[in-house]
């Protein structure tokens, strides 16, 4: 294995676990039996356990400098390996975790083709390193084990961890989830994390900040939240939603005033704010260069004048309709009746403040809900202001109790 194939090259940075949460882990451990920690750094959350209770103490870290601060008692282990690499046939009582949080996309080619290989569940799009350290780690506990990691509460939400949550509820390894929700575990980062504590025992429910979820409710959805019933109709049914336009130079195309009086200028919402954007399209489709640049002389200038800057999207590496064009091709058409418009991100308390209707305008930052039948706005405010502790509890957190809002929870918000 060359180092460049190596996690050690792609861990940017190590973030160590805070006294009081590392002692909250180590409180749901067994006191008997061996012990595994997969990703040990230097040791800070072993200093919170009583380690010579345990039979056999086994570590894994990549980096040198990191094991050599850690002491080795009599029956502790030290691996300097990758965890994800080894062939291990041990079992364990117990586990104990603080996983790097890494991005497949952020690792070699030849890493994320090994992590495929070995993780099912790591063959689809933006998902996370943690996840294999969850799977092997669980694949590596005693069927009456217990392994206890901190990691990024988003697995509990976003689209991308379905396949991670249909795998954990369907075994029903999840046994107690402590979610700090917006609140920072770690300082000077922007992750937002929950303790989850792993069994293989058969269970009836999970506990989510010590309020009993049943798994027959959870498995209709793998989702710890959405127990409506799914034969009612929820927002999918009446309207349709969208994301906003992604030019991926923001700072090129949108301007909070005309630069120049050119019909290429169009008014664009993020829902607070209406603003102009560079408007290179016509029914969705882009303008010939030649007739864009006679019809809009002084902006196709501007433009020129930022090629280059434009040319570094996607890292040189996508070719576009044409270089003028936006990054992505997401909600470049106009839409004829009136939609309404929300924030991405937004304080739920300020939810019915935040809700706002506009006509043939284009968006960003914001989603876009457009009724199939223009009379049902009313109803659709309605519905999404009713059921706001709904969107807030399956939304992913963010600092200061905003959440990120999300079509996919919109459209499962309850028509009634």
């Amino acid at each position: 294995m060359s180092h460049n194939d190596d996690l050690l090259t792609f861990t940017k940075c190590d973030v160590f676990t805070p006294d009081q949460i590392a002692k909250q882990m180590a409180s749901f451990l067994k006191k008997t039996g061996n012990l595994l920690e997969p990703s040990v750094g230097c040791g800070h959350l072993l200093k919170h356990v009583s380690v010579d209770e345990y039979d056999q103490v086994d570590m894994y870290e990549l980096k040198k400098d990191y094991s050599n601060s850690i002491t080795v008692k009599n029956n502790m282990t030290l691996y300097c390996e990758d965890f994800l690499k080894q062939q291990i046939v041990t079992t364990y009582d117990n586990i104990i975790m603080n996983p790097p949080y890494i991005r497949t996309q952020d690792l070699s080619e030849t890493y994320r083709t090994f992590l495929k290989t070995q993780f099912h569940l790591l063959s689809g799009g933006l998902v996370d390193i943690y996840y294999a350290f969850l799977i092997k780690g669980l694949h590596l506990l005693k069927p009456d084990g217990v392994m206890v990691a901190i990691i990024p509460n988003s697995y509990l939400y976003n689209k991308s961890a379905l396949d991670l949550r249909q795998y954990l509820f369907e075994h029903e390894y999840v046994q107690e989830i402590i979610d700090f929700e917006e609140k920072k575990v770690f300082e000077n980062t922007s992750v937002y994390c929950c303790i989850t504590i792993f069994t293989k025992t058969k269970k009836s429910q999970l506990l989510y900040n010590k309020r009993p979820i049943s798994y027959e409710m959870i498995k209709k959805k793998y989702s710890l939240f959405n127990f409506h019933d799914t034969d009612k109709k929820t927002l999918k049914d009446i309207c349709s939603i969208r994301n906003g336009i992604a030019t991926l130079r923001d700072k090129v195309f949108i301007h909070s005033e005309k630069k120049f009086d050119e019909p290429c200028w169009k008014q664009i919402t993020s829902g607070r704010d209406v603003m102009y954007i560079i408007y290179p399209y016509e029914n969705g489709k882009i303008i010939d260069e030649t007739r864009f640049q006679n019809n809009n002389p002084n902006t196709y200038l501007y433009l020129c004048s930022q090629k280059e800057e434009l040319s570094k999207r996607d890292k040189g590496k996508k070719k576009y309709p044409a270089w003028y064009a936006y990054g992505r091709s997401q909600s470049i058409r106009y839409s004829s009746s009136n939609c309404i418009y929300i924030p991405c991100f937004i304080d739920p308390d300020d939810l019915e403040t935040n809700i706002y209707v506009y006509k043939n305008i284009l968006h960003k930052s914001c989603l876009c809900i457009e009724p199939k039948d223009e009379t049902q706005i009313g109803l659709i405010k309605e519905c999404i202001l009713k059921h706001k502790e709904f969107i807030t509890m399956n939304s992913s957190k963010r600092s200061a109790g905003w959440i990120n809002l999300s079509s996919r929870i919109l459209y499962d918000v309850p028509v009634y």
